[in-house]
């Protein structure tokens, strides 16, 4: 009995030697459209809710453009979501880099509030506020770890390094996001 194909191994096959190319690129296209929603997630988090929605967009179509130009090196290894989020956390780091040099030279803030609906959990809203103020690279490992639910093995693998140093970085990250919050009233 055949084995059902997911996302990760039609794209792996889609793409091989022998695909014919035309139907390889409906299926890097299909795959890749059905991954948007999850990514936009993952971005806006990884931004730190803080962008807009336009902002938020072009980082998304920038993680789609780069997944579609390089569409020819996934090899199935890993899945198509592991793969995507690894172009995803470059792109945003890349885009936060940007930013940053942006607000340097220009003098002035970029950051627009994120559109969010109105929410009355309080805890919340600090939870998202210290999550604001915690540098890139702690903020990363938490959104994978705890907002997007992976696993700590994929999450080593996704930002390419051993699951102690992901354990190192998820106790720094924790400790740094308790101090950033307030405490809470009794």
């Amino acid at each position: 009995m055949a084995q059902p194909m997911t996302p990760s191994s039609l794209l792996a096959a889609a793409l091989g030697p022998d695909a014919d190319a035309l139907p390889a690129d409906r299926v890097a296209a299909e795959s890749l459209c059905a991954e948007a929603p999850r990514l936009r997630r993952l971005v806006h988090r990884l931004l730190g809710w803080r962008s807009g929605a336009a902002d938020l967009d072009d980082v998304v179509q920038d993680v789609l453009l780069a997944a579609w130009r390089h569409r020819r090196t996934f090899r199935g290894d890993a899945a198509l979501a592991t793969w995507l989020t690894q172009i995803a956390l470059r792109t945003v780091q890349n885009h936060v880099r940007r930013r940053t040099t942006r607000q340097r030279l220009v003098g002035w803030l970029v950051c627009e509030p994120a559109n969010q609906p109105n929410v009355d959990d309080e805890r919340l809203d600090r939870t998202r506020a210290a999550m604001q103020r915690l540098p890139h690279g702690d903020r990363e490992v938490l959104v994978l770890r705890y907002l997007e639910q992976r696993g700590i093995d994929e999450v080593a693998a996704v930002l390419a390094c051993s699951r102690a140093a992901v354990d190192a970085r998820l106790s720094r990250a924790r400790a740094r996001l308790r101090e950033l919050l307030p405490p809470e009233a009794p």
